[in-house]
């Protein structure tokens, strides 16, 4: 038997608009008031009708969030924070998965538009390929990109990564290093080409060299140890190894140590996302770590802005931290 929202306004003691506003995440609401009605409407297995509250409002009260690999360790905790954040304001989630394929994105945009979405929160796969998309959905729905930036004019959450590369090389230089290697992802994709230029800016005025040593594959750590030993082929080793992933850097340091070089003695080393691969790693991993929650909570926050008041999203640019454990501590002289 269907629960009705007569039945659950007349056990919250409420009318039944306010059950709609309260179950709809409307924030005028008392929030004493919201839980009361969410106890009553759990406590009689109530679920609304969402088709037919889409009709009537013109909206799925759904949120698209398209990212380019759910594997890579930057997603699940910003997914996470944005359906915790969705949920609590009566909204649900679409998520999907393109597989580092701009054909699968471009299609999963256009899959957006067939589900009438309110708004898209997208990673994009590509610095130029995924552009097209980007801008075709900006021009259907409120649209925020997260954590990588492809069109500059779109609006954008995320950290600042010309100002986290600066705090890695800031710290090695510190140390003393004065050249430099890097081992990260194909250029192609968003966040490594950012990254990339960010560093090669920095050091080049120090090591005119460092673009020879620079390795772009992949972020796993079979791609650290086949950047290792391309290195290693290549000649005297840098100062610093600056690594786009901790994965990666944990492969480096096991073919570093296999050749009997020490780290951080011989040469020091970094890694990226502050996983739990940086702590598990012997020396520990010095790492960069993100506000990944916080991305997801502002992401979230802005685009309810733009959808509620009719304007483009705001971005928000948020400041990552360097982590310094023992692969750089240098000893001293």
């Amino acid at each position: 038997m269907t629960v009705t929202i007569r039945e659950v306004a007349d056990a919250a003691g409420v009318s039944t608009a306010t059950v709609s506003r309260a179950l709809s995440g409307v924030q005028t609401v008392d929030p004493e008031l919201v839980e009361r009605v969410r106890r009553s409407a759990e406590s009689l297995g109530y679920r609304a009708n969402r088709v037919a509250r889409a009709l009537r409002r013109q909206s799925t009260q759904t949120i698209g969030v398209i990212v380019p690999d759910i594997t890579n360790p930057f997603f699940p905790t910003v997914v996470q924070a944005v359906e915790r954040e969705l949920r609590q304001g009566g909204l649900s989630l679409l998520l999907c998965d393109a597989g580092n394929d701009v054909v699968i994105e471009a299609e999963l945009v256009r899959n957006m538009f067939d589900h009438q979405v309110d708004g898209l929160l997208i990673s994009a796969c590509d610095r130029t390929a995924s552009q097209p998309a980007l801008e075709q959905a900006a021009g259907r729905m409120p649209l925020l990109q997260v954590g990588r930036q492809i069109v500059a004019d779109l609006p954008y959450v995320g950290v600042d990564h010309t100002d986290t590369m600066s705090q890695v090389v800031e710290h090695l230089t510190g140390a003393g290093c004065r050249s430099f290697g890097y081992v990260g992802l194909d250029s192609g994709a968003t966040l490594a080409g950012e990254r990339l230029e960010a560093f090669l800016a920095l050091v080049r005025p120090l090591d005119p060299a460092a673009p020879d040593r620079t390795y772009l594959g992949g972020h796993s750590i079979a791609w650290g140890r086949e950047a290792a030993e391309r290195m290693l082929a290549s000649g005297p080793l840098p100062d610093a190894i600056v690594c786009a992933s901790d994965d990666a850097a944990a492969g480096a340091l096991q073919v570093l140590r296999e050749r009997g070089v020490r780290v951080p003695d011989d040469v020091v080393l970094t890694g990226f996302g502050d996983t739990v691969v940086a702590e598990a790693s012997e020396p520990q991993l010095t790492s960069v770590r993100q506000p990944l929650e916080e991305v997801g909570v502002q992401a979230v926050a802005a685009l309810r802005a733009a959808i509620s008041t009719g304007q483009p999203p705001r971005s928000a640019v948020l400041k990552a931290t360097l982590v310094a454990r023992d692969s750089t501590k240098r000893p001293a002289a």
